[in-house]
């Protein structure tokens, strides 16, 4: 039986995923109607059909990836292909990915299961860029135990009140809101590896931590 719990976190990620994709894919069903009026096809209404289409989809990429089991990222190379999902998700949008340079060593060490938490932590950190910015990824392996400091850079850069709260446990399950879904989702990923999460802030930058024990290639 599904605890209440699960099933609130559930209903509330579900809410958040159908809220992230109803603009794109509503967009994309309006320019298709357009197009079937069958006047002559416009070609910055095809253009608009495709850019909301493509958003849509590279969306979909990385909620299957986050919301979805560790096995939607290749093993082998787990980091690179979350990157490049995230780099995908943010084609033309103001927030920009800088490469992320984990080495083989720690994609092995860190697993498919640490890259969905990296995933996630930089979903959480592009949502607290208002105005645009920069995510970054540094990787540690020391001593059997990964490190992952994740930051985002930006004018205003700041979590939301209720998302600071969730991530350091500080919100009842009952009291979350399809805003603090995802960050109650890293939260819980965070320690089913064995993790430790924190957070950190400074002027025009967050940034969120992970250490946890080597997992190896799952």
């Amino acid at each position: 039986m599904i605890e209440k719990d699960e099933l609130r976190l559930v209903e509330l990620i579900a809410a958040r995923i159908s809220h992230d994709l109803v603009g794109p894919v509503g967009a994309t069903v309006n320019g298709v109607e357009l197009l079937g009026d069958g006047e002559v096809a416009d070609p910055e209404v095809v253009r608009l059909i495709g850019h909301s289409a493509r958003q849509a989809s590279r969306r979909l990429q990385v909620f299957r990836a986050i919301y979805g089991t560790a096995g939607a990222l290749p093993a082998g190379a787990p980091f690179a292909a979350a990157n490049a999902l995230l780099a995908g998700m943010l084609e033309g949008e103001k927030v920009v990915c800088a490469p992320w340079s984990a080495v083989a060593a720690i994609e092995a060490a860190a697993g498919r299961a640490g890259a969905r938490v990296a995933l996630l932590a930089a979903f959480l950190l592009v949502e607290a860029l208002p105005r645009g910015g920069e995510i970054r990824l540094s990787a540690t392996l020391a001593n059997g135990s990964v490190r992952l400091d994740l930051s985002g850079t930006g004018v205003g850069a700041r979590f939301f009140e209720e998302v600071q709260a969730t991530l350091v446990g500080k919100v009842a399950v009952d009291e979350l809101t399809a805003k603090s879904a995802p960050a109650e989702m890293l939260r819980r990923l965070a320690a089913g590896i064995g993790g430790v999460l924190s957070t950190a802030a400074e002027k025009d930058k967050l940034m969120i931590s992970i250490v946890f024990p080597a997992l190896g290639d799952d």
